[in-house]
């Protein structure tokens, strides 16, 4: 029996609130977002608290809680607490780092939410864990869908997560593993780097670290 993701809710829930509160506040989010002036005055803090606040408004904050919500349950359920605080953690803090350099000023926890991602699919590609059949497939369909937006906006991302659901179909149907669709992932990672996004690290941070990772425990014993 799978335990309570408490940890993913519990950032879902802080996450949540400061929003509301920076809702309530606008000068909360000048606040703790990335900002190379108060960076300079608030220290190496910057970097944690602009995983708090979404700079881009209420769509990019319901998208962010979403994603979290998903990935963070996934990662947190079957590749074990630890490893998703490795991977939110490093990833944000990553991404937020190069954000300062390629991105200032702004905040988000997308960065960290790319870190579970990467993690999920260097999982399914590596066959880490026993994993929900379709776990690969939520995984390439975010980091397409973030890459199609340097690529003709909305338009780009319909077609991409249209085509990626087309042959995850076409290789159920025909009987081939679609793990291989997790390959995207990293390709999506290294696609947005070279764009100077910064999401682009945080995914294959998430790749690598999750690689790199003890294999968890089997379901029977689910990994701490």
């Amino acid at each position: 029996m799978r335990r309570i993701p408490w940890l993913t809710g519990s950032v879902f829930v802080v996450t949540a609130v400061v929003n509301l509160w920076a809702a309530a506040d606008g000068g909360v989010l000048r606040a703790l977002e990335r900002d190379p002036a108060g960076f300079s005055a608030g220290g190496a803090g910057r970097l944690v608290t602009a995983l708090l606040v979404q700079s881009d408004g209420w769509a990019q904050l319901v998208f962010n809680l979403l994603t979290l919500a998903v990935f963070g349950y996934l990662v947190e359920a079957y590749l074990g607490r630890w490893r998703w605080s490795v991977l939110y953690v490093g990833a944000g803090l990553l991404g937020q780092a190069l954000g300062y350099a390629w991105e200032p000023p702004g905040g988000g926890n997308s960065v960290a939410v790319c870190g579970l991602v990467g993690g999920l699919a260097a999982a399914v590609l590596l066959n880490r864990a026993t994993l929900p059949p379709n776990a690969g497939l939520f995984a390439t369909l975010y980091a397409v869908a973030l890459t199609g937006t340097h690529f003709g906006g909305w338009i780009a991302v319909v077609i991409g997560v249209v085509v990626v659901v087309a042959v995850n179909g076409v290789l159920v149907k025909t009987g081939r593993g679609t793990r291989i669709l997790a390959v995207l992932v990293p390709l999506a990672g290294l696609v947005l780097l070279v764009r100077q996004d910064h999401h682009g690290a945080s995914l294959l941070f998430g790749v690598v670290a999750a690689a790199v990772m003890p294999r968890p425990a089997p379901r029977s014993a689910p990994a701490r």
